[in-house]
């Protein structure tokens, strides 16, 4: 950080300063705001078709630049090249071909005006659901993953009907990225804006009044957010972190699940909110399980394969993107060190270095922080487990409720399992792989945040849900209008004592009370 008002962007691997952001002045944050309730009048107003052609000219961009974008997220971020690729790049394609692929047939189909049921008492109305959009939304994204969760929530939002605005992280602004695609792509103009800056421009931004916020990050963050929003009623959603469990029984395949607790713990180099950070094996793989993580979690830490060196897609792992955060991997590891865990690593942590080896934490108990708190970092705690019971039990205490992974032979146990495990998101004999199905609804529970996107709730949770009722408006009253009477409360008693006889009999009696209560009625009009 230079001053208060400018923000050095600095590469995480090496510390070079790759360019400088200015906070936006209130003016500014003004005047974004005034474009984007211009540009919502016209998206509102264009049909979901219209929305989708414009989606799809994002996405067009992005497959022709993928390897520019990819190196721009490694260079600002420090992660892998082809984390980048994956996590980034082709998570963010496969939502826009899902809302806005084949014309938008997803999203017609998810938008279209819905038919509903009407009760008998209202025979003769229509019931219906319309789905409109709500004003300009807030997308308020974080660093680990800075293409994929600044677009994914702005595309739900923009198909739906609202045009957005992208606070970016600090850490990782990608304004080489995000400002081109939107301009160069030929995207409708203020249709999605970026607003670079700090947690300033972050509160101002909220200060505008937008429609709604969607923010994806800390658990502290989150709550900052809320309490901001709720001076104004913003409805906010929330993708916070996770301390997410791996449930590892006997009958899994050893190979596979190890292979899925490697990838799992080190994709990105731990810095997910869906990271297995926990991880709990029945006892009788426990041995076999632990010695055969080492080995693989070693054969990803050669020199060659990390830190600031040139990456063609064979680095595994990247930097740590922020000081911050290499600082709590490094206290959460060495304070269960002091409390008795047993600490192994791949090879040695290299002081001053932006990374962190592969690390493997045992004999760990419930009171340690690395067993409490996020890590957002490549480590992994394993704790053995003597059942079915005591597995669930662990895996749910936790704060936290985001993803998480069951692993066993068989299906049926897992499938139990995973309906009792406290999260959004699970997955059977994989990791990490909910959140790449765009057709799956995405958030969690506890304090890992609040709402769903992505799926039919990514739409509907950037619109007005609008219930319509329709009478042809022939009648000239009602019979729960006024006049009220003794003998209409007593009718409308007798509907009561009809309707829960039910059957024919029941529509035979309701038939007859009704033409008794429209005789009323019509003798008793105000």
């Amino acid at each position: 950080m230079s001053d208060a008002t400018t923000i050095d962007k600095c590469n995480p691997r090496n510390g070079n300063v790759l360019y400088t952001v200015t906070n936006p002045s209130s003016d500014e944050i003004s005047a974004v705001m005034d474009r984007a309730q211009a540009a919502h009048i016209k998206v509102s107003a264009m049909t979901v078709q219209q929305r989708a052609a414009e989606a799809m000219k994002l996405k067009k961009y992005i497959v022709e630049n993928k390897h520019k974008i990819a190196q721009i997220i490694v260079e600002e971020n420090g992660k892998s090249l082809l984390d980048a690729m994956v996590g980034d790049i082709f998570s963010t394609l496969d939502l826009i071909d899902f809302y806005a692929g084949k014309n938008g047939k997803n999203s017609v189909k998810i938008l279209a005006d819905q038919k509903v049921h009407t009760p008998l008492l209202m025979m003769g109305k229509k019931s219906k659901i319309y789905y409109n959009a709500i004003g300009p939304v807030l997308v308020i994204s974080p660093w680990n993953y800075p293409l994929n969760t600044a677009l994914t929530p702005a595309i739900c939002a923009f198909m739906a009907g609202n045009s957005v605005i992208i606070k970016p992280s600090e850490w990782t602004p990608l304004l080489g990225v995000l400002e081109p695609m939107l301009k160069e792509s030929g995207f409708i103009q203020d249709g999605i804006q970026v607003v670079a800056g700090d947690r300033e421009t972050g509160k101002a931004l909220v200060e505008s009044k937008p429609a709604k916020i969607f923010f994806t990050g800390s658990v502290r963050g989150g709550k900052a957010i809320m309490e901001h929003a709720s001076h104004h009623l913003i409805p906010v959603e929330l993708e916070l972190g996770g301390k997410d469990p791996m449930v590892v029984f006997g009958d899994a395949n050893l190979e596979r699940a190890t292979n899925g607790a490697v990838w799992g713990a080190l994709n990105n180099t731990g810095q997910g909110c869906t990271s297995v950070e926990r991880c709990f094996v029945e006892e009788s793989l426990y041995e076999p399980f632990v010695a055969k993580l080492k080995e693989k979690f070693a054969k990803l830490s050669s020199s060659d394969r990390w830190g600031d060196k040139p990456d063609e897609g064979n680095m595994d792992l990247g930097a740590i993107t922020t000081p911050f955060q290499l600082e709590t991997i490094r206290a959460q590891v060495e304070g269960a060190k002091a409390q008795g865990a047993d600490v192994w690593t791949a090879y040695e942590p290299i002081a001053d270095a932006p990374n962190y080896p592969p690390t493997i934490i045992t004999n760990v108990t419930d009171d340690m922080d690395i067993q409490r708190e996020e890590t957002f970092g490549p480590t992994i705690t394993i704790m053995p487990f003597k059942g079915e019971e005591e597995a669930v039990c662990l895996a749910n205490d936790t704060i936290y409720g985001l993803s998480s992974s069951v692993w066993s032979s068989d299906l049926e146990k897992a499938d139990r399992v995973a309906r009792r495990i406290e999260a959004g998101n699970v997955c059977i004999n994989d990791v990490m792989v909910t959140e790449g199905n765009a057709a799956l609804p995405f958030g969690g529970v506890k304090q890992s945040g609040i709402g769903r996107y992505k799926s039919t709730v990514g739409l509907h949770n950037f619109c007005n849900i609008k219930s319509i009722m329709v009478d042809g408006g022939k009648k000239p009253t009602e019979g729960h209008w006024y006049p009220y009477s003794h003998e209409k409360y007593n009718l409308l008693a007798k509907v009561i004592d009809d309707l829960a006889v039910g059957g024919l009999g029941g529509l035979i009696r309701l038939l007859g009370t009704g033409s008794k209560l429209d005789g009323h009625i019509k003798k008793n009009t105000l």
